[in-house]
């Protein structure tokens, strides 16, 4: 069954802004409509008739468009990663096979959650805004990655792999799942949350197996 390119996750329904916060709001609807309507659809103004707010209230936190994919390219990146760190934190486990199991399992989750967010993290358009603050941030991010997949090598996770190889199955597999579940020709529409988070379990068992 395919998913519409406007379908919802889950957990989520599309809310129209009221008090609370603003920029997030904001943050979150330049997303939904890069991946409904493409990025040249995108202005401070439409995204203002969209929440019911005054079109001058987007300039109070993005001067403009630029600064606008900026803040967003740091928004998706910046929660992928805490998604993805605090599932291993969760564990409570010093095992390095539990630990990156974890943290598959919360990127992927993260993804399908939150899919406008996701595609806006890969998109082009966004990731050239990308500042030099946020280009360190995710190579600290893939570091952390990296160590965590030379740490389950050492533990006998495909020895014989070279670690860049091994790093990079180890990202693909989350990643190109998530694109793959959430395009509207190949998706699939998850009945329920215990379906999705089944899913998500079987595949990261693939790439990281902890012998269920």
């Amino acid at each position: 069954m395919s998913t519409p390119r406007d379908a919802k996750p889950l957990n989520a329904a599309a809310k129209p802004y009221h008090h609370g916060n603003l920029a997030e709001a904001i943050l979150q609807r330049t997303a939904e409509i890069i991946d409904e309507q493409g990025i040249e659809a995108l202005t401070l103004r439409g995204i203002a008739r969209d929440l019911g707010m005054s079109h001058a209230a987007p300039n109070r936190h993005f001067k403009n468009k630029a600064a606008l994919l900026a803040a967003l390219a740091a928004d998706a990146w910046m929660k992928a990663r805490d998604a993805t760190l605090s599932e291993a934190q969760q564990t409570g486990s010093d095992n390095a096979h539990v630990r990156l199991h974890a943290m598959g399992c919360g990127y992927l989750r993260w993804a399908l959650n939150n899919r406008a967010l996701f595609r806006a993290m890969y998109h082009p358009d966004v990731n050239r805004y990308a500042s030099e603050e946020l280009v360190e941030a995710i190579r600290r991010f893939s570091d952390t990655v990296r160590e965590a997949v030379r740490q389950t090598q050492a533990e006998g996770r495909h020895p014989e792999v070279p670690l860049p190889v091994l790093t990079l199955f180890t990202n693909a597999v989350p990643s190109g799942a998530a694109l793959l579940m959430i395009d509207p020709l190949l998706g699939k529409e998850f009945e329920t949350q215990e379906e999705q988070e089944a899913m998500i379990e079987q595949i990261i068992d693939l790439v990281v197996p902890l012998g269920r």
